[in-house]
């Protein structure tokens, strides 16, 4: 029988791929800004191996740079993710009593509200310091304004489950402090599943970036998004095909990839192994 393989290798084959496509895009394609009207809405061939888009631009080059915009903001989202989370749910986790309640009142009024809906409004009316930012750090940051509460309920919930352990009690009994038992008893082990958190969240964070620039208020033209070819697409429905397949896969394979990831390191970070 053949070995299957593992979710982390075919998970990290996918995401790793996509990576190097990105780094890789300057040196393999050419300016994806670059406008040929003479070869508007040209089909796959020899010249543009993927088509050109509305303005002859090729299809290619754009769906690389665009990979690059896509990881920018899915890595810094998930960085912000982890900054505003961690810290909230560690000290919920440890501490108790009020500032667990109010900590899980806070987590719990952020997740009644739709995600998207409230990054189009931060990205459409939202601060003046943070619309004066770069479009992709300001997409990561309306991200991850709404995107911290896994990591602060994962957190929350290993803190809790070991702050009662033996090697808490006796580093507590030997005299250790609050930040000592936190940054080298509690935060090491607690750590697994975040890590599963941000590789899922990773790939949620591509997707929404590709949501937000298909309702046009992400990343707008010239600068080139999976989410503005998508676009794109709609509005040539029936006469460029190329325009929703190639986009379309890419971000299949990249939020497959990110989700394969997760599940393998969840599994082999399991405690409970199956027989």
């Amino acid at each position: 029988m053949r070995a299957s393989v593992s979710p982390v290798v075919a998970g990290g084959s996918l995401l790793g791929l996509v990576v190097l496509a990105a780094l890789l895009a300057p040196w393999l394609t050419q300016d994806p800004a670059q406008i040929d009207l003479d070869s508007v809405l040209r089909p796959p061939s020899s010249a543009h191996l993927l088509g050109t888009d509305g303005l002859g631009r090729d299809v290619g080059a754009r769906l690389l740079h665009g990979a690059r915009t896509s990881l920018l903001i899915g890595f810094a989202t998930g960085a912000l993710s982890l900054l505003l989370g961690l810290p909230l749910g560690a000290a919920a986790g440890y501490f108790g009593g009020a500032v667990d309640s109010a900590a899980s009142r806070l987590i719990e009024s952020v997740m009644c509200f739709p995600g998207l809906v409230v990054a189009i409004a931060l990205l459409s009316v939202g601060p003046p310091w943070l619309l004066a930012l770069s479009e992709p750090v300001r997409i990561a940051i309306a991200l991850g304004l709404i995107g911290w509460t896994p990591a602060a309920r994962y957190m929350r919930g290993e803190f809790r489950r070991l702050r009662g352990s033996d090697a808490v009690i006796a580093a507590r009994a030997a005299g250790a402090g609050h930040p000592r038992i936190i940054l080298r008893h509690l935060l090491p082990r607690s750590l697994a599943p975040v890590v599963v958190s941000l590789a899922f969240g990773v790939g949620s964070a591509a997707l929404a970036e590709a949501a937000l620039s298909f309702v046009g208020v992400g990343i707008s033209p010239p600068r080139a998004s999976w989410g503005e070819l998508l676009g794109q697409a709609l509005h040539q429905a029936g006469r460029a095909w190329w325009l929703a397949v190639f986009p379309g896969g890419a971000l299949f394979l990249l939020v497959l990839g990110c989700n394969r990831l997760g599940d393998g390191i969840r599994d082999r970070l399991d405690p409970i192994r199956p027989a």
